[in-house]
């Protein structure tokens, strides 16, 4: 275990809310990027149409794109994990009228691509997943807490030396909500986090396929590997 190769990288966009009498508008206040290592395992989180300094209203989607390349030597297998800030605000439907009582609410919804599927149990969330035929990101969990519900998603295959993945959602907007609900100018953050370890260095995984598709539990157990090397 002391000898994994093990990379993580994260990113947060911080996000300013300006809330007025009609809409909710929000614009992105800071990104940052940061890569932390171990070993000789190298890969970079990136976001190639994301924009800082976006304008938007509820509703409006805009890009944010997160992938996964592997800037190292070794084949790794590779994980993203999203923590979506939460409010206690009341949704509105597309009529503009309240869709529920006012509870606590993640703040953003996220859209992927065609054939994007929906992360179960949520109605906010969709993500560029693996299918028969293709690579993609496999949804591994999701916990919640007072503040923010964090996802995690594994991809499907080993990425070899200069390979990227696919995007895990393309696109992301302020959800519909009672505009005073959230006071203005508060700032909100979205980290998007990247884990690797190399692929041809676990101990303790069983099961794992010689080449093709992970399993959802593969990627759970090569994931919690990675965990406990942070921890």
């Amino acid at each position: 275990m002391d000898k994994k190769k093990l990379i993580a990288a994260a990113a947060a966009g911080s996000l300013l809310v300006l809330c007025s009498l009609a809409v909710a508008y929000f614009t992105d206040y800071d990104t940052k990027n940061n890569v932390f290592t171990v070993g000789n395992v190298s890969l970079e989180l990136n976001e190639e149409h994301f924009t800082d300094g976006q304008l938007a209203r509820a509703d409006v989607k805009l890009d944010k794109d997160p992938t996964v390349k592997n800037t190292g030597v070794n084949d790794e297998f590779v994980f993203l994990e999203v923590k979506v800030p939460k409010g206690e605000i009341t949704l509105l439907g597309s009529d503009g009228k309240p869709s529920a009582a006012k509870s606590l609410q993640e703040l953003f919804s996220f859209f992927g691509g065609s054939g994007a599927q929906t992360v179960s149990g949520s109605d906010n969330f969709a993500y560029n997943s693996s299918t028969s035929s293709s690579d993609g990101w496999v949804f591994l969990e999701k916990t919640s807490a007072e503040k923010e519900d964090t996802y995690v998603f594994g991809y499907s295959s080993a990425l070899s030396s200069g390979d990227e993945t696919i995007s895990l959602f393309d696109k992301f907007a302020l959800r519909k909500f009672i505009e005073e609900e959230i006071e203005g100018g508060t700032k909100l953050k979205i980290p998007v986090n990247a884990y690797g370890i190399q692929a041809d260095s676990l101990d303790g995984v069983s099961g794992l396929p010689e080449s093709g598709s992970l399993s959802e539990q593969n990627l759970r157990d090569i994931f919690e590997i990675c965990r406990n090397k942070q921890n």
